[in-house]
């Protein structure tokens, strides 16, 4: 199946022999072929903060044709804009430091972060994926990287946060549920120079398990969604013993599923799951 990934391949072998016809479908081709399956398990749609209406006009047919999908057409929707770290923020999560802009907003980057203290931050659009248009300023790149601001405003919503130094020293966690069942974890470090530890720019990962402190907060956080969820990862830092909040991904995580050999059960066993409802 060359249109999966490595990750999600670990899982077909399993659910055929549970009878399960499994097959990769492209989100935004084929439309019609949507009604030949029993449910769809959202997976690799990287492209979908490239295409948000698009994308969420998708969702809204699945939903109308009464195929079921996972996660939730409602569950997507929310967490495709990163506004959703707000709510969470409001809910008593840690969150880094961050200022939301709305699209269209006039703002003053070398203002904001001589208002907020910081000797540097991140800023990104709200709606992205894979460090898509990520960058780092400082007060000292501040006016002149105000035009890269605007020209974001005028396509979207950004967010400007807190730089967290943590991410660079002590690497950035991945905690993955199943069902809202803890299953493993990862920590990614970023390389050398770089703020960013997705593999895409050279980050790595490093095989080490995590505190029972860690995968109970984590817990905590993934217990504030309503809804069921068929899989989440909870990206994060820990800071002296406290989990801060970098990204809930309830989209088209990477998985990490080869590095527990365990977890390619836990995933086709909780897709077995929620077939069966």
């Amino acid at each position: 199946m060359p249109s999966l990934t490595d990750d999600d391949r670990l899982v077909i072998q399993y659910l055929q022999n549970q009878g399960v016809q499994v097959e990769p479908l492209v989100w935004d081709s084929s439309p019609q072929r949507r009604r030949d399956f029993a449910g769809i398990v959202i997976r690799s749609c990287w492209d979908y903060h490239l295409k948000p209406q698009q994308f969420l006009h998708w969702l809204g047919q699945t939903v109308e044709q009464g195929i079921p999908l996972w996660n939730s057409a409602r569950v997507v929707a929310w967490n495709l804009d990163k506004d959703y770290l707000r709510y969470l923020g409001e809910k008593g999560v840690p969150i880094p430091p961050t200022v939301w802009l709305e699209k269209n907003a006039k703002a003053d980057l070398p203002a904001i972060l001589g208002d907020q203290g910081w000797d540097n931050a991140v800023v990104k659009p709200t709606i992205s994926a894979t460090a898509f248009q990520t960058w780092i300023t400082s007060p000292a790149q501040a006016s002149s990287d105000q035009p890269k601001l605007e020209q974001m405003l005028a396509r979207s919503g950004v967010m400007v946060q807190r730089f967290v130094e943590e991410i660079q020293t002590r690497g950035e966690w991945s905690f993955i549920f199943f069902l809202k069942k803890y299953s493993h974890a990862v920590l990614k470090r970023a390389k050398p120079g770089d703020f960013r530890v997705q593999n895409d720019f050279g980050g790595y990962l490093d095989v080490i398990s995590p505190s029972a402190s860690l995968i109970e907060q984590c817990q905590g956080i993934v217990d504030l969604i309503e809804e069921q969820l068929l899989f989440a990862r909870v990206d994060g830092i820990e800071i002296d013993g406290k989990f801060q909040l970098m990204e809930l991904e309830l989209i088209e995580p990477l998985l990490f599923l080869g590095r527990d050999p365990m977890a390619p059960q836990r995933f086709s066993e909780a897709i077995l799951s929620v077939l069966e409802q």
